[in-house]
C-alpha cells in the first residue's frame, strides 16, 4: 500500500477511485466516497467564508457520525485546528476547554447536551465567547454534509507539504492534575500512524471496520482514518450497547472492529453474538487498558474466527507498539507488541540512561508520531525531553525480541474502560462536600473495565452523617458519571508513614481488602459453588465425593467429629440414590455450595422422589442423614427434586475470612 500524502489528511484519489462505495455507515444512514468528498470540499469552502483560516481553532462537539468525520477533514483542509470535545461533556465543562485553547469557532453535532437542550450549541458558544456567526449546527437532522453544498471544485488544502508538521487537531487528556491537557497532533503524525498501522496489519485487514470508540479519542480517529485510506467502509454505531453492535455488525457484514476490552467482553454476552457476530469478525483491535492476558485468551476463544491485535499508545503518540496478526496467541495476549516501524522504544533508568533487556523502568519513545506538545504549558511541564524522548509515565520491560511488557504506571491516573480519569479531580469534588475531611481516590483491578474508581474518606463528624448513595448523587452533579466511584469507604483516619505523611500503599492495600470482602459478601448472599459435577450411578463415585466433602469441611474449620458426621451423611445419601431402592436414578449431579450460614451439599437425579420426614418412621439411611444435617429439604427449581443437606457452620468458623483467604491464594 502506498504512503499517504502527509500534507493532505484525506486523499481525494480514493473518492474518485471508488465513488459509489460506502465510506461511512451506521445507525441506518451512510454516505459514499463521492458524497464524502463533496461534503469535505463544500464544508471547507463554507468554513473559509465563516472566517476560518490558518491557525483558527474550531471545536468539534458531537457523537460519532459521517458528519463528524467530514467536518474534521474539512476543518483541517481549511487551515484550522480541530479541537475535539468529549460528547458527554456539559456546556460549562466544554466552555472551559474552549476558553483554555482560545477556540473561536464551533461545529456542533448531536451530543449529550443537545439531547437535553436543543439550543446547547448557542449555550456553549455564549459561555466560551464564540460569536453566533462562527457556529454551525452539523446535527444530521439539521444538515447532511454529504449533500448540503452545491457542486464546487475541490477545495485546496491550506497546508503545503512543508507545513505538515503543524498542529492539525487537539485532543484533551487527563493527567496527574485535575486540569486537562491539550495534546497537539500534526497531520504528519496521524498519517505516520495510519501508514504504520496499515503496514502492520497488511492482508489481514477486511473491507469494513466497526469503530466502537469515540472519535474524540485517538484510537477512534486513527482507526477511522486508516481504514478510509484503504478504501474500506467505516461503521460508526449509534452507541456501544451490545444489542446495537450485534445489529450493525450483522447488517453491514463488518469484518474488523476497534474497541476497548470492556466492549468486547459485554458483546460476547449479547443475544445473537454466536450467530451474527462470530461469523463476521476476523480482526479485532484492542486498546485502552485491557487488564489481563487471561481476558485476552478468553476473547480469542469466544470470537472464534477473529485474531485480536493488542496495541499500546497514548493521546501523545499512538500507537507506540503493536503485536502482529501472525504472532502466536500467547505473545499477543501477554505483550503489547514491538515498536511500530520508524519509532524507537527504550526503557529509561530515570537517570538519563537506559536499562538492559528484562529490567523494568519507564517506557520512553522517539519518532515522527509524537505530539507537538501540550498547548500553553511551559517547557518544564512537557513530557518530551531535550533529546526528543517522550516519557510515557508507564512502567515496562523489553524482551530479547523487542516485545514490550507493561508493568504498571508511574502516573497517578486511573484507566476505566479506556477513559483516563484523574483521581485529584474527584478528590477535589469530595473535599468540597460538607463533613468530608480527607479524600483519597484510587484505582482497583476490575474484570470488565480494567480498573474501577474507588474512594476512601474521613469525616469531621466521625462518620455520623455518612451516606454513600447521597455522596455519589452529589458527585454526579459536578463530575461525569463514569468518574463517580464505585464504592466510598469510610475511615476513622488514614494510615500514616514514619514521616507523618499519608501511607498510600497501606491505604490502597486496606481498600483492596475491603473490596474483596464486599465481593465475597455479594457472592455469598447467593451461594458460592465450589464443586459441581455429574457422577455415574456407581458405587465407585461415593469415595471421591465423600473425600472431597470431608476435605472441604476440614479446611473450612469444622471439627474432626463434625467433619466425620458430614461425611457419613453424604455417604448415606449417595448410597441411597445409587445402590438401594432408587438405583434407577441414572447419573447424579452433586453440588457443594458455601452459604452465609451453612455448608450445603445437594443432589439431583432422574430417579423416584425421596422423602425424609422426622414425623414419620424413615429408613436407617434417613435416620443417619437426619442426625447429621442441620436442615434437610427438597427444592423444585425445574419441577425436578433437588435434595439439599445443610450443615450449620460451627461457632468459630468465619466463612467470609475463609473465602477471602482462598481468593488471596488464587
Amino acid at each position: 500500500m502506498s504512503k499517504i500524502n502527509s500534507s493532505n489528511l484525506f486523499s481525494s484519489r480514493l473518492c474518485r477511485e471508488y465513488p459509489g462505495r460506502l465510506a461511512i455507515v451506521g445507525g441506518g444512514a451512510g454516505c459514499t466516497y463521492e458524497d464524502m468528498l463533496k461534503g469535505i470540499s463544500g464544508l471547507t469552502s463554507a468554513l473559509r467564508k465563516m472566517g476560518v483560516e490558518k491557525g483558527s481553532r474550531v471545536a468539534l462537539w458531537g457523537y460519532n457520525s459521517a458528519n463528524w468525520l467530514i467536518a474534521f477533514f474539512a476543518i483541517v483542509r481549511a487551515g484550522g485546528t480541530a479541537v475535539l470535545v468529549n460528547y458527554s461533556m456539559s456546556s460549562a465543562d466544554a466552555a472551559e476547554l474552549l476558553t483554555m485553547t482560545d477556540t473561536n469557532f464551533l461545529l456542533c453535532g448531536e451530543n449529550g447536551e443537545t439531547k437535553k437542550n436543543p439550543d446547547a450549541m448557542n449555550a456553549l458558544a455564549t459561555l466560551a465567547g464564540i460569536p453566533e456567526d462562527h457556529c454551525l449546527d452539523i446535527r444530521p437532522t439539521a444538515l447532511d454534509l454529504g449533500r448540503a453544498f452545491p457542486e464546487t471544485e475541490e477545495a485546496p488544502d491550506a497546508h503545503s507539504e512543508t507545513e505538515a508538521d503543524e498542529t492539525a487537531f487537539i485532543i484533551f487528556t487527563s493527567g496527574t492534575t485535575s486540569k486537562p491537557k491539550a495534546v497537539q497532533i500534526s497531520q504528519k503524525a496521524l498519517t505516520f500512524d495510519a501508514d504504520a498501522f496499515n503496514g502492520n496489519i497488511g492482508e489481514y485487514a477486511g473491507r469494513s471496520v466497526c469503530v466502537a470508540v469515540p472519535l474524540f479519542h485517538i484510537l477512534g480517529l486513527l482507526m477511522s482514518y486508516a481504514y478510509l485510506c484503504r478504501g474500506a467502509t467505516v461503521c460508526l454505531p449509534a452507541n456501544y450497547k451490545p444489542e446495537t453492535l450485534v445489529r450493525e455488525i450483522d447488517a453491514y457484514r463488518v469484518a474488523d472492529m476497534a474497541a476497548v476490552g470492556a466492549i468486547y467482553l459485554s458483546l460476547a454476552e449479547a443475544e445473537g453474538f454466536e450467530k451474527n457476530v462470530v461469523p463476521n469478525l476476523h480482526l479485532c483491535m484492542i486498546a485502552g487498558g485491557m487488564s489481563t492476558p487471561v481476558q485476552m485468551m478468553r476473547l480469542e476463544l469466544q470470537y472464534a474466527n477473529a485474531t485480536f491485535i493488542n496495541m499500546y499508545g497514548q493521546s501523545e503518540a499512538a500507537p507506540l507498539t503493536m503485536v502482529r496478526p501472525s504472532d502466536l496467541v500467547e505473545q499477543r495476549a501477554q505483550s503489547v507488541g514491538q515498536a511500530i516501524d520508524g519509532l524507537e522504544i527504550r526503557i529509561s533508568d530515570g537517570k538519563g540512561g537506559f536499562l538492559p533487556k528484562g529490567e523494568i523502568g519507564e517506557v520512553v519513545a522517539r519518532g515522527e508520531n509524537l505530539m507537538n506538545g501540550y498547548d500553553r504549558l511551559p517547557l518544564e511541564k512537557q513530557p518530551i525531553d531535550e533529546d526528543g524522548w517522550l516519557h510515557t509515565g508507564d512502567l515496562g520491560l523489553m524482551d530479547e525480541n523487542g516485545y514490550l511488557y507493561l508493568a504498571g504506571r508511574i502516573k497517578d491516573v486511573i484507566i476505566r474502560g479506556g477513559e483516563n480519569i484523574s483521581p485529584s479531580e474527584i478528590e477535589n469534588a469530595l473535599n468540597q462536600m460538607d463533613n468530608i475531611r480527607e479524600a483519597k481516590v484510587m484505582g482497583a483491578p476490575h474484570p470488565i473495565y480494567g480498573e474501577s474508581v474507588e474512594a476512601c474518606i474521613t469525616m469531621t463528624d466521625g462518620g455520623k452523617s455518612f451516606d454513600q448513595e447521597a455522596i455519589k448523587s452529589a458527585l454526579r452533579k459536578v463530575i461525569a458519571r463514569f468518574k463517580v466511584p464505585s464504592h466510598i469507604f469510610l475511615y476513622d483516619s488514614f494510615p500514616l508513614n514514619v514521616n507523618g505523611k499519608l501511607d498510600q500503599r497501606a491505604l490502597h492495600a486496606d481498600m483492596l481488602t475491603r473490596l474483596l470482602r464486599l465481593s465475597v459478601d455479594e457472592e455469598l448472599a447467593g451461594g458460592v459453588t465450589v464443586f459441581d459435577v455429574v457422577v455415574k450411578n456407581s458405587g465407585y463415585a461415593i469415595v471421591p465425593v465423600t473425600s472431597l466433602v470431608s476435605e472441604l469441611a476440614a479446611s473450612i474449620g469444622f471439627s474432626k467429629r463434625r467433619t466425620v458426621s458430614i461425611r457419613l451423611a453424604v455417604e448415606e445419601m449417595l448410597t441411597e440414590r445409587i445402590t438401594d431402592a432408587y438405583s434407577a436414578a441414572g447419573d447424579i449431579r452433586v453440588r457443594i455450595t458455601l452459604m452465609p450460614e451453612w455448608l450445603r451439599v445437594s443432589f439431583s437425579d432422574s430417579g423416584a422422589e425421596y422423602f425424609i420426614d422426622k414425623r414419620r418412621d424413615t429408613s436407617m439411611s434417613a435416620k443417619i442423614i437426619l442426625k447429621a444435617v442441620s436442615n434437610f429439604h427438597t427444592d423444585y427449581p425445574d419441577e425436578k427434586p433437588v435434595y439439599c443437606m445443610d450443615f450449620l457452620y460451627e461457632q468459630d468458623i468465619n466463612i467470609q475470612e475463609f473465602l477471602m483467604k482462598s481468593k488471596g491464594e488464587e
